[in-house]
């Protein structure tokens, strides 16, 4: 009982940082003039504008599945984001040309919100994952204390990035993956689950593989009806997806335009740049210059959407076979993006800097912001990485609970993929939130050998 409400408070105590960390981070912007808020940059202003559409096209009488603009980034934040302005009363923009955003629209209230469903999540994992650990106590309250307190992830719920609600929808995920595994049909909630994940995050596209391997490897009967019960919830909400795409631009489809053209735009010139010793931006100016002419030998109208899809389908095949003509120059760059962005780059911050521009990321890695605190975060990360190494260790020595475990490292390795092609520290914030199992049982050993176990479990 002591220990519950432990766990209570812990949970609360993340909740009132996170909170205040939001009214904090809100006061500052909205002081600040520039482009546009501080808080709303890179993909975020984005998905605020598609927000402002959607409103303006559910008043003038459409009905939902016909507005809209085109599924470009993730397909579940700007919905929210036009739902709760909706439910608040109150506009986006005060000028949508020019992205001028509003003052005082009940921004700290969405992100109270989107920290609320964290910790809810969080509290319905905790009692998942506490039955599945047989009340192992000292490693389920280390397991929960990391990922209510941990600052890296405490961060995000008070940006209005995707990842917040993500982690939410990941967490509410694993819960209902470890409770009722045996139940042949109760997979089909998780699938649904996984494709709101998909819906809030293009980077768990192919996540429902390692949840596959995981009921195949832990099921010692009805695995094929379970994994058909995953697929088929799952499916449902990319036929939802793609039925909307469909209404509004007679196309069926369910990839984000932005997840087939981001190689061509993020990767390719940096394999250009890297093999051929020219800056960046001259890279960039070449596949540029390389897709402008497919266009015009095409006859390719990108006002069109259809014509839109033709050219994103090119650019996505251009760049895997750019990739396969170029495999070690490829290799190393995403070797050097994983490593980078997963640990040398630990406890990425770029919302806590005073942007004056729309481009967050070029304008925070060449800041003083970038360096601020960089030893002590690096010197953080190599204890956190120690903590979850023994953890790792102990957990397969164990052999206790190994099918679990190699999910949880597959599900790692997953989105360090991801990181590597991407290069971008968001794709690891996933991953890391996974180590929150490895780093319970680190912990748990570690308190057990330094401290008297049974005076605080």
């Amino acid at each position: 009982m002591i220990l519950k409400r432990k766990i209570v408070l812990i949970i609360f105590i993340g909740f009132l940082i996170s909170s205040l960390t939001s009214f904090l981070n809100l006061k500052k912007y909205d002081q600040m003039d520039g482009i546009t808020h501080g808080m709303l940059v890179g993909d975020t202003i984005a998905i605020w504008i598609e927000a402002e559409h959607l409103k303006k096209d559910l008043h003038s009488g459409k009905n939902f599945f016909s507005s809209g603009t085109e599924y470009m980034r993730t397909y579940l934040p700007s919905k929210l984001i036009a739902l709760y302005s909706y439910a608040v009363g109150e506009k986006l923009f005060e000028n949508l040309e020019n992205r001028k955003i509003q003052k005082k629209n009940g921004k700290l209230g969405f992100l109270i919100l989107q920290s609320l469903l964290y910790y809810f999540a969080l509290f319905f994992f905790h009692k998942k994952i506490l039955d599945f650990y047989n009340y192992d106590h000292p490693k389920c309250f280390f397991i929960t204390g990391f990922l209510a307190l941990e600052p890296t992830l405490i961060q995000w719920h008070s940006s209005f990035w995707t990842e917040s609600i993500f982690l939410s929808l990941q967490l509410i995920t694993l819960g209902l993956i470890i409770h009722k595994a045996n139940n042949k049909f109760f997979s089909f909630i998780p699938g649904i689950f996984l494709g709101l994940m998909y819906l809030q995050k293009t980077v768990a596209m192919f996540f429902i593989f390692p949840v596959i391997f995981y009921l195949i490897i832990s099921k010692k009967k009805h695995r094929i009806i379970s994994i058909g019960s995953l697929i088929f919830g799952f499916s449902i909400i990319l036929l939802i997806l793609g039925y909307h795409n469909f209404k509004r631009s007679d196309i069926f489809y369910v990839t984000a335009g932005q997840t087939k053209i981001a190689h061509f735009h993020y990767l390719v010139p940096q394999v250009i740049s890297k093999k051929n010793n020219i800056p960046i931006s001259e890279a960039f100016k070449k596949i540029t210059e390389y897709k402008n002419n497919w266009i015009k030998v095409n006859n390719v109208d990108v006002n069109k959407e259809k014509d839109r899809r033709k050219l994103y389908n090119f650019q996505q095949i251009f760049a895997l076979k750019f990739f396969l003509n170029n495999k070690i120059t490829t290799t190393k760059i995403f070797i050097n993006n994983t490593f980078h962005f997963g640990f040398l780059n630990p406890q990425q911050v770029y919302f806590w800097h005073k942007y004056n521009t729309i481009n967050s990321e070029v304008e925070y890695y060449r800041s003083s912001d970038h360096k601020n605190w960089l030893e002590e975060r690096v010197l953080y990360s190599l204890i956190v990485y120690f903590i979850v190494f023994v953890g790792i260790f102990y957990s397969f020595k164990k052999k206790k609970y190994n099918n679990f475990n190699f999910f949880i490292i597959l599900s790692i390795f997953y989105y360090t993929f991801m990181l590597g092609w991407m290069g971008n520290p968001r794709y690891f914030i996933p991953a890391f939130m996974l180590f929150s199992i490895f780093f319970g049982e680190g912990a748990s050993l570690i308190f057990k050998k330094f401290f008297k176990y049974k005076t605080y479990f």
